[in-house]
Parts: C-alpha cells; structure tokens; sequence
C-alpha cells in the first residue's frame, strides 16, 4: 500500500538519510528552504518517489500557499525542521523559537496528519543526572531543550484536537554519518585522525560530558520502524542506550584509526552538559529497534564516504 509522507527539514543530515532509505513505493514530499543544491541532489540519487518542495515554515504565508498546492492531508509526517544548534539557541533564543517552536505549529494548524513523529530531543533532560525517562520531570534551562519540549507539549495538543491521528515524540539523543555538519564531533574526528592522520584533538569543556549517538543507518531504520508500527501517542526516548564521555570517544576514535600518542587538549565551557542517561529499552519493546552498528564500524564507514563519496566535509 501506497503510504504519502511528507517529510520536514528534509535537506539536513538525518533527512537525506531517511529519503533515501524510504521504500520506492512510497510517494515522499521532501521540503527544504536554504539547501538550493537539495532538488539537484534528489535527482542525483535517483529517487523518483521523492518530490523536492522548498517552503519557508517560518513563513505563515508560505505554508498556506504549500498546503493549497499539495493538498492538507498526508497518512504521515516526520518533522525535522528545528534549530538543531543548543549554542546558537543560547545566542539567539528568539530565532531558535521561531525555527523549532513557530514552524512546527504553523504546519500543523495547516495539515492533517495520520502519523506523526516529531523530532525532539534528549536535551529536554537538561540539568538531570543519572538514568533519565519520559516519566521523570523535566525542567529545562537550555533554550534548546525548552523549544524542543514545549513541541512535544504541542503535538499531543493537536493530537487531541484531532488534527493527529496518532503521533510519536522521539526523544532523540543524536545520530553520525555521511551528510552531518562538518562542525559535528563525529566528522571532525574522522577528518583529523583518518584523513589528516594529527595525533592531537582539542575538545570543549572538560570532556567528561556524555554523548550517547547511534550511526545514521541505524537511527533511519529506527525511524521507519516507528513509521510502519501501529503504535503511537508517546513519548520514548531514541537513544543507543551505550552513552561514554567525550574523552572515552576521542580515545577509541584514536585507536580505530591507529593513532598513537594522542594529544587530547581542553579549552572553553559546551552549553550543554550531559550527565544524564537513557535507555533503548521501550524502542526495542515497543518498535522492536535497537542499533546493530559498532562504534568503531560507524567511524569507518562515515570515514569511507568522507574519503571517497561525492562530497567532503574535512575542507
């Protein structure tokens, strides 16, 4: 059966991922803004399915306009478009509540959606320790955790209007992988210790703070299992379940590329310090997910598209 997804922020790393992994028999409505190369891209990888549409969802107007050409109704969305930057939410707090908070709720006062799965984070635990769950209190500090929560609030809202039919909040502690930022941790690793082959690695902050992410293969077959269950209405938390420190990761990225007397230098204050833990416990029962990819595996992988796929982040 034919299933109509649209898919929002679907420029950015987890995006493209998830488009090109999407079933061909899938019709999937792909919006971007900024990324003007994406329509060239799709092409590129031959994705026929996939519909590139740009749209400001910042822009009430825009989305109006997007929701008289496409129609309101879609079996499925997954909603990607956020700031997805916690220090640039703490410089610009207003535009990080206009890019999270005001687009998601601008496209659901637009469209009806049969299932909707919303890209929150695992940063809305902010200033917790320990083991952490849907059902502990939360009470955020970081704009970017706060944004990302009041969402969540959001979509149960429209959920009980009936604007919903069922939805999905993915707490998501993060993702690896061809396509991420080239400021992202992962790739700046992969660039200085494989490609550049340095010895030396500067973190910010101590490196004692958590980082829990799974590699991206994994987070897209997470997301499309969510997609094809007929579970819904919760909020579970999208997670490896296998958190280390900063420090511990620089190390194994280190001796996964066969580097030795490793330089690990600490400089400035991260915005968010992670001290608290998940469980991939409720995706495995409820979604019967859970993340097959090592670490070491994941760098190797991202570390063979760098070298070799058709565009580089390590410049």
């Amino acid at each position: 059966m034919t299933k109509h997804l649209i898919v929002t922020g679907a420029s950015g790393f987890i995006g493209r991922n998830l488009i090109l992994a999407v079933p061909t028999d899938w019709e999937v409505v792909a919006l971007y803004n900024s990324s003007l190369d994406f329509p060239t891209w799709v092409k590129q990888n031959n994705l026929p399915h996939v519909k590139a549409v740009r749209c400001d969802l910042s822009d009430e107007v825009d989305v109006h306009e997007l929701a008289y050409r496409l129609g309101t109704s879609f079996d499925a969305c997954v909603f990607l478009a956020a700031n997805g930057d916690p220090t640039y939410s703490v410089e610009h707090p207003f535009s990080d509540l206009q890019t999270t908070v005001i687009t998601l709720l601008y496209f659901l006062n637009h469209f009806e959606v049969g299932k909707f799965i919303y890209f929150s984070s695992g940063a809305v635990y902010d200033g917790l320790a320990g083991p952490v769950s849907p059902s502990v209190k939360v009470s955020p500090h970081l704009p970017y955790a706060i944004t990302h929560w009041c969402c969540e609030h959001y979509v149960r809202a429209f959920a009980h209007q009936g604007r919903v039919g069922q939805y999905v909040n993915l707490r998501f502690f993060g993702a690896y992988g061809p396509y991420e930022h080239c400021r992202k941790l992962y790739t700046r690793l992969v660039c200085r210790f494989d490609i550049e082959r340095i010895p030396q690695f500067s973190v910010r902050g101590d490196g004692n703070n958590y980082i829990d992410a799974m590699y991206i293969d994994d987070a897209v077959r997470g997301v499309l299992a969510v997609l094809e269950s007929d579970q819904g209405n919760i909020t579970v938390d999208f997670c490896s379940g296998a958190p280390m420190t900063v420090n511990e990761l620089v190390q194994i990225a280190a001796r996964t590329f066969g580097l030795k007397g490793l330089e690990l230098e600490h400089a400035g204050q991260v915005p968010e310090y992670i001290k608290f833990s998940a469980s991939n416990e409720e995706m495995s029962k409820r979604f019967h997910f859970c993340p097959r990819i090592p670490l070491e595996e994941g760098l190797q992988r991202l570390a063979e598209f760098l070298k070799h796929g058709k565009e580089s982040a390590c410049e």
